[in-house]
């Protein structure tokens, strides 16, 4: 009888316009690093919208071990709703090259991205938790209030040109002339019915690499509401978010739950992974220890 060698295949998905639109100069890097470990190294760059969910159901059809993710979070939240719901999910691997780059934060890899390639450890992994927020997925963060709205209008031009400081100027602005909305969340053991000027459904105890608080389980999300909108409110909340204990501030409605259904008196925009989701309502559900990354050994 004979044996069939079978072939580890990878998919390197590369979005053109990240690493400050450099993204293409570390495509041969990649392909190296990928080689040094696969037999067979494919590499697709995106074009447009969707281009990156497309690629990963495709490689994920096709049986391949691995798809690596060159991009900003946007790019990495593509990737993950293209493996999310099939039989076979390849393992992933993320190359930082956004503004904010919240997974890879989140998993200890370099935000350098020269360093980030060299560092991929092909023997190291972690499994995440993933959402699904109505028929989307996220890999990190939903949210909704004024904040998300004035991220969403930063473009490609401003990104580009000022980094993360682009986001922070608009949430600056927006945080300022905030204001509340009604909102009702329901979990399968809490409820909350009341005023919130933001919401915030974390699949970690971090953001970024700031930690928030100590506690954080596996296969549920954190939601933390923020009742008040007052530019005050928010100022008195700093000294907690600093020294990681935000979930005590009496402002802040905190709790922990598998399965989340919001709604509004309006249908608010919402985030998720720093991309605009859908409006209210929605429905969100945790998927445990769902897709398994590469990280370093560190």
């Amino acid at each position: 009888i004979r044996n069939e060698v079978i072939m580890k295949k990878a998919l390197l998905i590369i979005n053109p316009t990240s690493g400050g639109e450099k993204a293409l100069d570390y495509r041969e890097k990649l392909e190296d690093k990928a080689g040094q470990y696969f037999d067979h190294v494919e590499t697709k760059i995106t074009q447009k919208a969707k281009d990156a969910t497309e690629f990963a159901k495709q490689a994920s059809e096709k049986g391949y071990e691995a798809v690596f993710a060159f991009g900003g979070d946007g790019t990495v939240n593509e990737v993950i709703s293209g493996l999310a719901e099939n039989k076979h999910i390849p393992r992933l691997a993320i190359i930082p090259g956004g503004t904010g780059n919240l997974i890879t934060k989140l998993l200890g890899i370099s935000q350098d991205i020269d360093r980030a390639i060299e560092e991929l450890d092909f023997d190291s992994t972690n499994r995440i938790d993933i959402g699904k927020c109505n028929d989307n997925f996220f890999g990190y963060i939903f949210s909704i209030g004024s904040i998300p709205q004035a991220i969403h209008n930063v473009d490609i031009e401003e990104k580009t040109k000022f980094g993360f400081m682009a986001y922070a100027y608009r949430s600056v602005k927006s945080a300022i002339k905030d204001e509340t909305f009604k909102v009702h969340i329901k979990t399968e053991k809490t409820e909350y019915k009341g005023d919130a000027s933001h919401v915030i459904v974390l699949l970690s105890n971090f953001i970024g690499d700031k930690k928030m608080f100590d506690h954080n389980r596996v296969g549920y999300a954190n939601i933390l509401i923020l009742k008040e909108a007052s530019l005050a409110s928010k100022v008195g909340l700093i000294p907690d978010f600093l020294k990681g204990a935000l979930v005590e501030n009496d402002k802040i409605e905190f709790f922990e739950a598998k399965e989340i259904s919001i709604t509004s008196d309006r249908p608010l925009e919402t985030d998720i992974d720093g991309d605009e989701g859908d409006r209210l309502p929605v429905d969100i559900k945790v998927l445990a220890d769902h897709i398994e990354v590469y990280s370093p050994q560190n």
